[in-house]
């Protein structure tokens, strides 16, 4: 018998396509197609389980459910009322419907969330659940058809569990991953954080590191689905921890100037397990010196949009050049920053490998240039 196949997308921030693709080959699924802000792949429950376990930089994934042309709102009651909704959502079970539309007749997104939860609820033979674990149905239309998509992660993948304390302006933990492995780093050679705010560089290395599943130690969406396989679960489950390393070959240290934020970082290491195998401490950058000849050292430093009038920042990015360029002359670097005149005053030469918003600001990882 074959198994039944469906058809998912995983959702990621824009400019980690390419990256979040080559993490589902590596698990041995195959992208169908790369998209601007995400990855189509085909695959079973296996397939979906797999890449929500171990995707790092993924943001979440969908089951593409259906897709029904709709032209007036009596058609598409009818044709949303003909898909197996049954298949993802249990009687009872609260739900709640996302509508965006663009290019159709049927514009009126409140309109449409109400047609749609009619009709699940003529299939699932009653009104929309008002308890428990909330399922997610997002609608798009488009050019007058309904794209149908049901979330698979839950809550947002960036959410391992780990950061519950935060300093201002965090980097979302699918970032600092995917910035790391846009680095090509793998644990082999020492890493360097020396703004590390709360600690989520350092985390996410080590949890590269050790080969540890970031998706172990959280619930997903796909566990209340009526055809949920938890023992196929457990099965990864056990294959993840099999795979697990219980310690760093090289060198993970996080550093800041700000005991607060030492304090932040070190509940966030104890939270993730990590707190005896990442070196924390509190000192300042420009003291800084290499134990090793070479390593990947990486921060997110404070900017803003007006970079260029903020004397203090200025000074702060001359040190920046001073570290990267001479201090740690051998080491690679990267930073995330906007690509703007004031990365020149750091005097040593970037390229960009990643763009894109964070905080809704445009930055880029940018990799120093080895001479």
């Amino acid at each position: 018998m074959q198994k039944q196949k469906n058809n998912y997308f995983i959702v990621t921030a824009p400019g980690f396509e390419n990256i979040c693709a080559g993490e589902l080959v590596a698990l041995g699924i195959q992208p169908t197609a790369t998209i601007h802000g995400g990855i189509k792949f085909a695959g079973g429950l296996q397939e979906l389980y797999l890449a929500n376990l171990w995707l790092r930089s993924a943001a979440r994934i969908l089951v593409r459910f259906g897709d029904v042309a709709a032209r007036d709102f009596p058609g598409l009651f009818q044709r949303l009322s003909r898909l197996p909704w049954g298949r993802f959502i249990k009687p009872g079970t609260a739900y709640e419907i996302r509508v965006t539309s663009r290019a159709s007749r049927l514009t009126h997104t409140g309109r449409i969330a109400e047609v749609c939860e009619a009709a699940i609820s003529k299939v699932l033979g009653g009104k929309n659940g008002e308890t428990g674990p909330v399922q997610k149905v997002f609608l798009r239309m488009d050019d007058n058809r309904c794209q149908v998509s049901i979330d698979s992660s839950g809550e947002h993948l960036h959410r391992r569990g780990y950061r519950q304390a935060r300093v201002a302006a965090p980097l979302r933990e699918t970032l600092a991953a995917g910035c790391l492995l846009a680095c090509h780093y793998d644990g082999s050679l020492p890493l360097l954080d020396m703004m590390t705010g709360s600690g989520t560089f350092a985390i996410e290395a080590a949890l590269i590191a050790l080969h540890k599943a970031p998706g172990k130690d959280r619930d997903f969406a796909f566990m209340n689905w009526p055809k949920y396989r938890p023992g196929l679960w457990q099965q990864l489950l056990i294959e993840a921890q099999r795979k697990e390393k219980s310690v760093i070959s090289a060198p993970i240290l996080a550093v800041d100037n700000n005991p607060k934020a030492i304090a932040v970082a070190r509940k966030n290491l104890e939270n993730a397990g990590l707190d005896r195998l990442i070196q924390l401490s509190c000192g300042n950058m420009q003291q800084l010196l290499p134990q090793s000849p070479q390593g990947l050292m990486i921060c997110n430093p404070p900017y803003g949009e007006r970079l260029g009038k903020n004397a203090s920042l200025k000074a702060l990015y001359h040190d920046l050049g001073r570290v990267y360029g001479t201090t740690f002359a051998t080491w690679q670097g990267a930073i995330i920053c906007p690509e703007s005149e004031l990365i020149k005053t750091t005097g040593v030469s970037f390229s960009p490998a990643l763009r894109f918003l964070n905080g809704g600001i445009k930055v880029a990882l940018l990799e120093k240039v080895l001479t």
